[in-house]
């Protein structure tokens, strides 16, 4: 059976990435890729538009989505991934408290961003907010850089702001992993454990698993070969399959990982590749 060649995390303007989903899907048919999916945070309210997009330009489209969570245990952060929910207005509403907390803290960080001496408020930003209306860190960034204030999204002039001692740090409720995970699978879906070795979430995969998890992302540019061995090994301890993605953010990416430089390739047989396309 031959390979599908996917990049199976990408985030457009509805969200925290920087181009439109029309020009995702048309950059994603220029590079050979046979499948891709959107997976914008904490909302699938572009559903729609993504699934006409990719009948329009005859690329297949997964709608997908991810879950901005949090182990409770811990407190760090996990990402939950979600592709072919069916009711997606269902997991838009149950996410919807989240997103309008993360706008809220956003705000809050551009008056402190504001008091420390750069002139940008809430009009100068939302300039730059995309479909979904909520604010993004690097939403404020752009606005600095379109501004002179630092060349990049990333760097210098982040690190102040957002790093982990940011000036502009303002805390955000976020939903618990176990509940994303339900959420995703009560909704229809598919879920999986995103780029777990980047916030330390392997040792949450027991937990997870026994909420629902069917899968976990093994290809991605947080990790290496090694990272690459565990995650294999969990996913046949576990009975989960296998996904991957750049995690591409368009200009507000935090690394230069352009839509499928990864070559990840699935068999079609694959669960993701197999399953029916869900309608909005």
């Amino acid at each position: 059976m031959k390979d599908i060649k996917v990049d199976l995390h990408l985030h457009s303007s509805w969200s925290d990435g920087s181009m439109r989903i029309q020009q995702i899907v048309k950059l994603a048919k220029l590079i050979g890729l046979d499948a891709i999916s959107i997976t914008d945070h904490d909302t699938m309210a572009n559903m729609r538009a993504v699934t006409a997009e990719g009948e329009r330009q005859n690329l297949r489209v997964l709608p997908g989505v991810e879950i901005s969570a949090f182990n409770p245990n811990t407190g760090r952060k996990v990402h939950i991934l979600g592709y072919l929910v069916e009711d997606a207005l269902t997991l838009t509403d149950a996410c919807r408290p989240y997103l309008g907390a993360r706008h809220r803290a956003n705000l809050l960080a551009l008056e402190r961003v504001r008091a420390a001496g750069y002139p940008i408020d809430e009009d100068d930003v939302s300039l730059y907010i995309g479909e979904g209306g909520i604010l993004h860190r690097q939403h404020t960034m752009h606005a600095l850089a379109d501004r002179g204030y630092t060349p990049t999204i990333y760097g210098d002039l982040y690190d102040r702001l957002y790093g982990p001692d940011g000036i502009a740090v303002v805390k955000s409720d976020y939903m618990p992993a176990m509940d994303a995970v339900r959420l995703i699978k009560e909704t229809g879906g598919f879920a999986v454990l995103a780029h777990p070795f980047q916030y330390d979430s392997m040792e949450y995969l027991p937990t997870l698993v026994s909420s629902g998890l069917n899968g976990i992302e093994c290809w991605h540019h947080t990790q290496t070969p090694e990272r690459q061995d565990a995650v294999k090994a969990a996913a046949g301890k576990y009975g989960l399959f296998l996904t991957g993605g750049s995690d591409w953010h368009g200009l507000y990416s935090e690394k230069t990982i352009p839509p499928g430089a990864l070559d990840i390739r699935l068999t079609g047989n694959h669960p993701l590749m197999s399953a029916r396309i869900a309608r909005p």
